[in-house]
């Protein structure tokens, strides 16, 4: 593996997808706030979520993210060509800007950590706060954006080239049937008639 083949965009994305994961697992995205969390807190309970915990389909899209963008990079440092319909630094800026909108998404509108749990806490000033980790994680996944994008320039490639090399693989239309071979004499066979 010869990390000097990759250029500046993959490598800026592959850092920040292992940045990302490490985030991921390692700081409190979301948490209670309130007097709901100044209680768990003098009782010794962790009040915050990590995006594993906070999230339910959000964390996959960006596992998958950080998995095209180190493995795009692993790719190229290894020399291995894949044929893929789309390039692969196309595939990683828009994974990235993807994640980005969703980490933005839930930042405005935090997910509901407690619904199911503190139904019963009516009367209880309960809210959800952004911890440091969806700010951190947002930051990451804008610099996974940004490196495909990088990537994307120094190869040549565009979003719109991409989608017309993908338009440019499907079937075309084959037309018409081809005529039956001409028979070798005789009489033609007896066309089809309705069964009985």
């Amino acid at each position: 593996m010869d990390t000097n083949r990759l250029n500046q965009g993959e490598m800026i994305a592959a850092v920040s997808a292992a940045v990302l994961l490490l985030i991921m697992f390692a700081f409190s995205w979301f948490g209670l706030g309130g007097d709901l969390a100044d209680q768990a807190s003098d009782a010794g309970f962790d009040t915050g979520a990590n995006a594993w915990e906070s999230f339910s389909i959000i964390d996959i899209v960006l596992l998958i993210t950080i998995l095209v963008a180190v493995g795009g990079a692993v790719m190229t440092a290894n020399a291995q060509n894949v044929d893929t319909p789309v390039a692969i630094s196309a595939i990683t800026a828009a994974l990235g800007i993807i994640s980005v909108l969703l980490i933005l998404f839930r930042l405005i509108s935090p997910p509901d950590l407690i619904n199911s749990v503190f139904d019963e806490a009516e009367g209880a000033d309960v809210d959800i706060s952004r911890k440091i980790g969806a700010f951190l994680g947002l930051i990451a996944a804008a610099g996974i954006a940004y490196g495909g994008w990088r990537a994307m320039q120094t190869e040549g490639t565009s979003f719109s080239g991409e989608a017309d090399r993908m338009g440019d693989r499907r079937p075309s239309d084959p037309g018409p049937p081809p005529p039956p071979p001409p028979s070798s004499g005789g009489t033609p066979p007896p066309a089809p008639g309705p069964r009985v």
